[in-house]
């Protein structure tokens, strides 16, 4: 029986997937819109998609996690703890728990500690970035959040979603789901600041959608009143966030909007990544992953930062097709390599 390698990263609003042959090619990379706070039937019916769909395979499942901190749990532990139930009673196959201490467990000792799996995904990427010789500053720069990960960073400093908030290794800000109203609390528009509206009317992702940075119509992602992110909704959702009805005739005006909220979001990641550097950027190489990452360029251009971009690592075995789903779903592909002692260096240049 051929044996497959399914890399896993359970998140809160997505869960992605991984899938490698015995030989370590990429043959399949998704990503699922499944809300954890919501209910667990919906990752219930993936994992058993997923084995029905690779039934006649030895399945081996390695998992990350940071779904725990979901507001249906009464504490990060029950998120984990819940977690690891799920994944023991409806996965296929052999699971293994990613750690921060960098090693994995079974489901039997991953559940004597869960706060050893508290979201431990960032730790892949700090593993894979140390062993790095093109670039010692990585960003991922998700739907949701945006880790800020340097060459020897303190491990237990950053610990939990704490710590790293308190240190500015992590901000609570991604380019789709993120409350504009939670960002920022004005708007330049028609030579003044005009104060946003503090409702969930608009999201970040309606502000890439404007800015054609990114494509998301065709994706399981629905903008704040549930429908599509069409370039039409989008601009109908910014403009109701500062009590406007739209119409065409403001589109131009609309979409400098979007285009200034663009930089100001650029703008505070990099503060956050000036502190964290404390403002030091000598021989600094930056890279980016996730979804985000084209923000990573404009970023360089403007604050005069050294840019690698991560599509120029060689040593992954991915067709093209499964080029940008790799680099925006990559924790999910580090915790199999990260277990399989595949040769990270050789991946990383």
């Amino acid at each position: 029986m051929d044996k497959i390698n399914l890399g896993w990263d359970i998140g809160g609003a997505n869960t992605k997937i991984c899938v490698f042959d015995s030989k370590y090619n990429i043959i399949e990379c998704v990503s699922k819109n499944i809300h954890i706070w919501e209910n667990f039937e919906d990752i219930k019916y993936l994992f058993h998609n997923i084995c029905a769909k690779y039934k006649d395979f030895e399945i081996v499942n390695y998992i990350t996690i940071t779904a725990e901190s979901c507001d249906n749990f009464i504490s990060r532990a029950d998120g984990i703890i819940n977690i690891l139930e799920i994944c023991n009673k409806n996965m296929c196959g052999q699971v293994l728990y990613y750690l921060n201490n960098n090693t994995y467990a079974y489901y039997e000792e991953a559940k004597k500690d869960p706060y050893k799996l508290f979201s431990t995904n960032w730790m892949l990427t700090y593993s894979f970035l140390n062993k790095s010789e093109k670039f010692n500053l990585l960003l991922d720069i998700g739907s949701t959040t945006t880790d800020i990960i340097y060459k020897n960073m303190k491990i237990n400093n950053n610990i939990t979603d704490f710590h790293r908030l308190s240190n500015k290794t992590l901000f609570y800000a991604g380019v789709v789901r993120t409350p504009i109203s939670m960002l920022f609390d004005k708007v330049f528009l028609n030579d003044k600041y005009v104060p946003l509206i503090n409702e969930v009317y608009s999201t970040t992702g309606d502000i890439f959608t404007i800015t054609n940075d990114i494509f998301l119509e065709n994706t399981e992602y629905l903008g704040a009143d549930n429908l599509a992110y069409t370039k039409k909704n989008s601009l109908i959702r910014l403009a109701r966030n500062i009590g406007i009805d739209y119409e065409e005739k403001i589109e131009t005006n609309i979409t400098k909007v979007a285009e200034n909220l663009k930089t100001l979001i650029i703008e505070k990641i990099f503060l956050h990544i000036k502190h964290v550097k404390k403002n030091d950027f000598t021989n600094c190489m930056l890279t980016c992953i996730g979804e985000g990452r084209f923000l990573a360029k404009e970023l360089c251009d403007t604050y005069n930062l050294n840019y690698f971009p991560i599509k120029q690592i060689s040593g992954l075995k991915l067709g093209k097709s499964y080029e940008n789903a790799v680099f925006s779903n990559f924790p999910s592909v580090l915790v199999v390599l990260n277990h399989g002692n595949i040769d990270n260096e050789k991946i990383s240049n």
